[in-house]
């Protein structure tokens, strides 16, 4: 029962998700308070890379294989929220980066929720402190892979 009610949750929030990003494609890639341009992920996040991981958020780590498609990633950060919506594309199997993201995610406290496979797959996480990640990951053409990230965090 707990598990269901964790899904139900997270299947909550992804028609917000969606909202969002649709709201987000239609507007510029501004600041929605200040009007200036939105900062790059890299100005917000941690530049710590391994030979195997980049981390575009402080815990959120990305396969270095994965190449990031800026004209399709937005990154907000406010004094109480730090979110948006990351693209990448790269010539890795779906399967080995569902591996990738269910064995490395839970090593920075994010616990998976939920997980659909299918044509594309999606993986639900969430953290204690109110943190949502939703990933899909799919490959419209073989070996030309893309994953969308939409992540929520509170700053603390």
């Amino acid at each position: 029962m707990y598990l269901f009610k964790k899904m139900a949750k997270i299947f909550l929030i992804i028609p917000l998700i969606l909202l969002f990003s649709a709201l987000l494609a239609s507007c510029s890639h501004t600041h929605p308070i200040s009007g200036e341009p939105s900062p790059e992920p890299s100005q917000i996040a941690s530049s710590t890379e391994t030979s195997d991981i980049t981390y575009v958020f402080p815990d959120l780590p990305v396969p270095v294989e994965l190449e990031k498609v800026k004209s399709k990633t937005m990154v907000i950060k406010t004094t109480d929220f730090r979110g948006g919506i990351l693209t990448f594309k790269g010539r890795v199997t779906v399967s080995s980066l569902v591996d990738f993201f269910t064995k490395t995610l839970p090593m920075h406290s994010w616990e998976l929720v939920g997980r659909v496979d299918a044509e594309r797959s999606f993986l639900a996480f969430s953290k204690e402190d109110n943190s949502y990640c939703l990933i899909q990951i799919y490959a419209p053409i073989a070996l030309k892979t893309r994953v969308q990230i939409w992540i929520s965090e509170p700053v603390h």
